[in-house]
């Protein structure tokens, strides 16, 4: 896209709020671009990037509309002026999306002004932080600035789905890969980002009796894969790490997609009987790879359905491709009638659903299942912040946090953790038998 920067001169550049000389102008004059480059290095989806380049490509031309400000010299009052725009203006300034031919019309929520807001504060934060060409975030103040009831951030309401429908969807799958990965979503409620990233040396699947099942152990030896730390001595339980961004090698391996967890150690989660089953379900029937040397690859736990003798790692796309996009016509939960094209976003399930679906339905008196676990153990299992230490504005931590975000002490982790997730995961009922898991208060293995 091209920049309206182009239209201000060295000496005006020069004016914008500065405080560091160093590439002042080269800087200012690609604010946004050098903004852009830097999500893009720090491995952030290409699409989601494009959004936001979007964005600031708007705001850019709304102040320069305005005032003919330079975006490096705007003040809160611009940005206060910028939300009115996004409220009351039929459409916008620019061609916000390089797939949109035209200008788009207007017709924003409260969540996505809000979300366009934050995006501002992001690249201000950006400029004053880590460039040190403004010396103050106007669009912090500003969201500061407005009254409480300016945004109204509930999220929408989504389809309830009793327990025995969920049933009746997974019964319904036709392929243990789309079991597996749709149990691991209802399981665990990790993102599909961090799906895709769980390798096999991350999960520990056990025999009962507190060892390596043997089917396991023969995909492990197959492989020449030793089981990383967090997992090697917690039969049943899968690691998942807590970043990966593009870019970031694993032996000789490029990661394409970044996990989001809060918490820098990670998070070790509990398999139940209902996941191990599915889990070996899909492993037995996963293509064999061809003979050659998987030393210098991290192996995956989900490969791509199409693989043929090879272990390509499952993709965000390969998801979207097998299940469906939000909204699309095509995929699984398109095929099955519960993402509808078209349709309002609260009426339709799609991937990111499952997520939701996982922590509602966890919560005390939420949902449509009776059992809740702790407040801390969902955090911990999701990768938040443990909301329930907070307290007021200020945030400390908790007995729940202090005691759920450890997993390098085993008794601590079946405790605290195993145990009441054990206590209290849903089970579907979807195999007739399933593969058995050990007492979780049952001594460890030596």
């Amino acid at each position: 896209m091209s920049s309206i920067s182009d239209q201000f001169t060295e000496e005006e550049i020069r004016e914008a709020d500065t405080t560091n000389s160093v590439d002042e102008v080269e800087v200012k004059s690609n604010a946004i671009s050098e903004f852009i480059s830097n999500k893009l290095v720090r491995g952030r989806q290409e699409r989601m990037v494009q959004d936001q380049e979007s964005v600031l490509r708007e705001f850019e031309a709304f102040v320069y509309w305005l005032d003919r400000v330079h975006v490096c010299m705007v003040d809160d009052g611009h940005v206060v002026e910028f939300n009115d725009h996004l409220k009351h203006s039929d459409r916008y300034l620019t061609r916000t999306h390089p797939d949109v031919d035209g200008l788009l019309e207007l017709d924003l929520s409260d969540v996505s002004r809000h979300n366009i807001l934050s995006v501002l504060v992001d690249f201000y934060n950006f400029l004053k932080e880590e460039k040190g060409v403004v010396s103050n975030n106007p669009a912090q103040q500003a969201l500061r600035s407005f009254p409480e009831d300016e945004f109204d951030l509930t999220p929408p309401d989504r389809p309830r789905k009793e327990m025995d429908e969920m049933r009746e969807f997974l019964e319904w799958l036709d392929t243990p890969f789309e079991r597996a990965i749709i149990l691991t979503l209802l399981k665990t409620g990790v993102r599909i980002g961090e799906l895709v990233n769980i390798d096999l040396r991350c999960v520990h699947l056990g025999d009962g009796a507190g060892n390596t099942h043997p089917l396991y152990q023969r995909f492990l030896d197959q492989y020449d894969i030793n089981l990383i730390s967090e997992v090697r001595d917690k039969p049943d339980t899968m690691f998942v790490y807590t970043k990966f961004n593009e870019g970031t090698e694993i032996r000789e391996e490029i990661r394409k997609h970044g996990n989001k967890r809060k918490d820098e150690q990670g998070s070790v989660i509990p398999i139940d009987d209902e996941l191990k089953t599915a889990l070996l379900e899909y492993l037995l029937t996963r293509n064999p790879p061809l003979e050659h040397d998987h030393r210098d690859i991290a192996i995956p736990l989900f490969t791509k359905p199409s693989s043929e003798g090879t272990l390509d790692r499952l993709t965000y796309g390969s998801v979207r491709g097998q299940f469906g996009e939000k909204g699309s016509a095509d995929g699984v939960l398109a095929e099955y009638g519960w993402d509808e094209q078209g349709a309002p976003t609260e009426e339709n399930v799609f991937m990111h659903y499952f997520r939701h679906y996982f922590t509602d339905n966890h919560k005390h008196n939420h949902g449509v299942y009776r059992g809740w676990m702790p407040a801390g153990v969902i955090a911990y299992i999701r990768g938040d912040v443990d909301k329930s230490a907070t307290v007021g504005s200020e945030r400390r931590e908790s007995t729940a946090r202090e005691n759920t975000y450890s997993h390098s002490d085993w008794r601590n982790y079946k405790i605290n953790i195993e145990q009441p997730y054990l206590d209290n995961i849903y089970k579907f009922g979807i195999y007739d038998q399933t593969v058995p898991r050990r007492d979780p208060l049952a001594a460890p293995s030596r």
